[in-house]
């Protein structure tokens, strides 16, 4: 072979040799260019759209509301203090009756901190009710029990928490109106109730027990109540009253009034004094022909 030939050949092989380099580099170039670009729009790990939780739609004021039935979102907790028993009492609650094919067991969820005795039971029925009473602790099963005025007088709470989950319903066919009392040792008390009542007492033949809920309790300490409830199925009128109930007639201390609502916003809140008896009440002011859901929680110092 010729020295031409061989010279032909190198400036071949030259070129080709600088089309892969140029191919190569623009390859890296384009790599480099689409992993450092990021839409502006996407969302990245550890961004926080608002205070919302799975299943939570976040309203036009701020507020959230579960979408899929009544839920509100946790109250503010207090600062901890040492636990010591906290009392409630629900005060005129009517109940539905398990016979009822559109009833529920109005369902009471509390925590417990610390150790120390639990009991909750009905108080107060009224004439011929009979109630079924049936509580359980975190993960264990239901005890349940049925009489006029059922009790759980021996609980004990034994960890640094516990969940208690207390129902109570009419049995069979009765349709007690009751008054159901908790004491628990909390840090910050915090009571839920869930599948109670708001059906308006304006309308014709509903009683006032099926209206909301009042319940009464005596602060620990000085601080502030935080009330939160939301309901189903209706936009309505409704009222929060907070009354001084340590000797009769009680005072009227707080009201607040909310215009066509689903849900209590903002949440209703007062300073309490312990040397004093409370009671708050939360009453739907509409005639309406449903049986509006509620869910309420109550935190007290």
């Amino acid at each position: 072979m010729d020295d031409r030939i061989w010279k032909n050949l190198s400036i071949l092989l030259g070129v080709v040799c600088a089309l892969l380099i140029g191919i190569a580099g623009a390859l890296l170039l384009l790599e480099h260019r689409a992993g450092s670009s990021t839409p502006s729009s996407a969302p990245q790990s550890g961004d926080i759209g608002g205070i919302s939780t799975p299943g939570d739609t976040a309203l036009p004021s701020g507020g959230v509301l579960q979408s899929t039935g009544p839920s509100i979102a946790p109250a503010p907790t207090p600062t901890p203090g040492k636990p010591s028993p906290a009392t409630i009492t629900f005060n005129n609650l009517a109940l539905d009756a398990a016979s009822d094919a559109n009833g529920f067991a109005r369902t009471f969820t509390f925590t417990s901190d610390g150790a120390g005795p639990v009991t909750y039971a009905v108080t107060k029925t009224s004439a011929g009710g009979t109630t079924k009473m049936c509580a359980k602790v975190d993960s264990g099963a239901f005890t349940c029990t049925v009489k006029a005025m059922p009790s759980f007088l021996k609980g004990t709470a034994d960890g640094p928490h516990n969940t208690w989950v207390v129902t109570v319903v009419g049995y069979g066919s009765s349709k007690p109106t009751v008054d159901v009392t908790f004491t628990w040792p909390a840090s910050s008390p915090k009571i839920q109730l869930t599948h109670g009542r708001f059906q308006g007492s304006s309308t014709k033949g509903v009683a006032d027990a099926l209206n909301g809920f009042s319940a009464t309790f005596k602060p620990r300490v000085g601080g502030a109540v935080n009330v939160q409830a939301t309901w189903t199925d209706v936009s309505t009128d409704a009222s929060m009253t907070l009354f001084d109930a340590t000797s009769p007639p009680n005072l009227t201390v707080d009201q607040r009034s909310y215009k066509g609502a689903t849900y209590i916003n903002p949440a209703f809140t007062a300073n309490v004094d312990p040397a004093k008896t409370y009671l708050v009440e939360l009453r739907n002011l509409s005639a309406d022909s449903q049986r509006p859901d509620l869910t309420a929680q109550i935190s007290f110092p």
